[in-house]
């Protein structure tokens, strides 16, 4: 809307309001603002207030050779800002030469590149700055000299040096490849692509973020292919350089690099391929095809040092929950039922990978006869952390010695476990045992004990034991975890003839 009024306002006006115009702009810049506003009058720049692309390769040139460089800084405090007692160092680098203010120029001006559908030159500028490694040197200042390794964007986005997200940067650079996908045949730009996806930039972006974009029908699968030799490839070389090594730097930092391979490829089969999953469940199962699926993504999340939003996480309760509309899961075979329901419980729901909920519904799903429930249970009570789940299973499937063993077993401080068992005695008119239980509980739990106090009370009226019906009741009244006015309402109901 914005731009069409201002074709609007300029089809009204004669070129020597135009002219007008530009002079009085040109008037009211600062000085050092004079030389860009001509470059971009002459259209050697897009955008007035980004470096020219000879500047930028003046930069980048002396960044290479070291003319350029951040020093590293580190001084040890004994308290900090706040006056706590810290005893420690602080370690930062210093930018002597601007380079990140001049680097947030290209990033910002790159993006509004974009806009103009400049992309040939965005691709052609952060092919050249997103790579930069800098040299580091002591700074004069600094107490000490530990770290001379390269400082590489990621590091500076991480000291906050950066005004735009590396995230933000590496889109930019993807999307500028995207934008000129006509200028090369698919496996050129699928190469292309998988090179900036494996940069360090980078390393939060995945070929997942190209879908609905417009690109060659086949990019994916050339992706995936190019990926496939790479890994191969690697895990070769990473064998016959790191084989009898235990840790060296080196090697974290090749294993981190094939990790990211594999999430991107990864990505791309489960996220961007969707003829890989559809022939994988064609030929065979579908719950065995979507299980090694997860399998997939969940080890891809074992090297994430922090569990959040990761796209592997929505990607595994995408399947389960096309598995769960099927509803044909319980016509698989039992044996893989029972084999994932094994892996789902040794492996706690997998709850410390953000999939607590979807591995719930589909355990839920997996069992339909009474034997395979059962034969759940005994998983979960083998496991040693679920036994009160498998109680439950064995009561409602008919194995009550197992559910009754977990209550006797499990009568501590909560009255739960004494409230069940009470009643279990009392539906199977076991009065002395539901007697036994609700003693207990006035010995030993520490929880409510309304429940058992009710049970004793109208036990002892029934038998017309007068003495312990007094002792009791007055028990009650002391006792704070008692509620003694649930408990006088339903010895109310008992001498109405409606308790139950």
């Amino acid at each position: 809307m914005f731009i069409k009024q201002v074709k609007e306002q300029l089809g009204k006006m004669s070129e020597a309001e135009k002219e007008e115009w530009i002079l009085a702009q040109a008037k009211l810049l600062e000085e050092n603002e004079q030389q860009s506003f001509l470059m971009s009058l002459s259209g050697e720049k897009k955008v007035i207030y980004m470096p020219s692309q000879g500047e930028i390769e003046e930069l980048c040139e002396k960044v290479d050779h070291g003319d350029i460089y951040l020093e590293y800084e580190t001084h040890y405090y004994e308290f900090d800002d706040d006056g706590r007692y810290m005893d420690d160092w602080k370690v930062w680098h210093n930018d002597p030469f601007q380079a990140m203010d001049f680097l947030n120029r290209v990033f910002r001006g790159c993006h509004d590149l974009l806009l103009l559908n400049e992309y040939k030159t965005v691709v052609d500028i952060l092919d050249r700055v997103c790579k930069l490694e800098f040299k580091v040197i002591e700074s004069p200042d600094s107490e000490d000299f530990e770290d001379d390794s390269p400082f590489t964007l990621v590091n500076a986005a991480e000291e906050g040096m950066l005004s735009m997200s590396i995230s933000d940067i590496g889109k930019d650079w993807v999307a500028a490849y995207v934008k000129l996908a006509d200028r090369w045949d698919s496996p050129e730009l699928a190469k292309r692509l998988v090179e900036i996806f494996n940069q360090p930039i980078c390393k939060k972006l995945n070929p997942s973020m190209l879908i609905g974009e417009e690109i060659p029908n086949d990019l994916f699968l050339h992706m995936f292919e190019i990926l496939n030799v790479q890994i191969l490839e690697a895990e070769s070389h990473f064998n016959n350089l790191f084989s009898k090594t235990v840790f060296t730097h080196d090697k974290y930092l090749y294993e981190n690099k094939l990790k990211r391979q594999k999430e991107i490829l990864l990505n791309i089969q489960m996220k961007c391929i969707d003829e890989i999953q559809k022939k994988s469940q064609q030929n065979g199962s579908v719950l065995a095809a979507s299980w090694k699926q997860i399998g997939e993504l969940l080890d891809a999340l074992k090297f994430e040092q922090y569990i959040d939003d990761q796209w592997e996480i929505e990607e595994i309760r995408n399947i389960c929950n096309a598995l769960l509309k099927t509803g044909k899961l319980g016509q698989e075979d039992w044996e893989l039922r029972k084999k994932i329901l094994s892996d789902i419980i040794l492996h706690g729901y997998y709850n410390d990978y953000g999939c607590y909920d979807p591995m719930v519904d589909l355990s839920n799903e997996l069992c339909v006869k009474a034997d395979e429930f059962l034969a759940f249970a005994d998983i979960m009570d083998g496991s040693g952390y679920y036994k009160k789940e498998a109680a439950h299973l064995y009561h409602k499937y008919g194995r009550d010695d197992k559910y009754v063993s977990y209550l006797e077993t499990h009568l501590g401080k909560e009255s739960e476990t004494y409230v069940a068992l009470i009643n279990y005695y009392k539906e199977h008119d076991n009065f002395d045992g539901a007697c036994r239980v609700a003693e207990q509980a006035l010995e030993k739990c520490k929880d409510d004990l309304t429940d058992a106090f009710i049970y004793l009370l109208v036990d002892a009226e029934k038998r017309e034991d007068k003495d312990k019906y007094k002792k009791l009741y007055s028990s009650a009244k002391r006792r704070r975890l008692a509620d003694i006015n649930r408990i006088d309402q339903a010895l109310s109901d008992l001498k109405s003839g409606s308790y139950a």
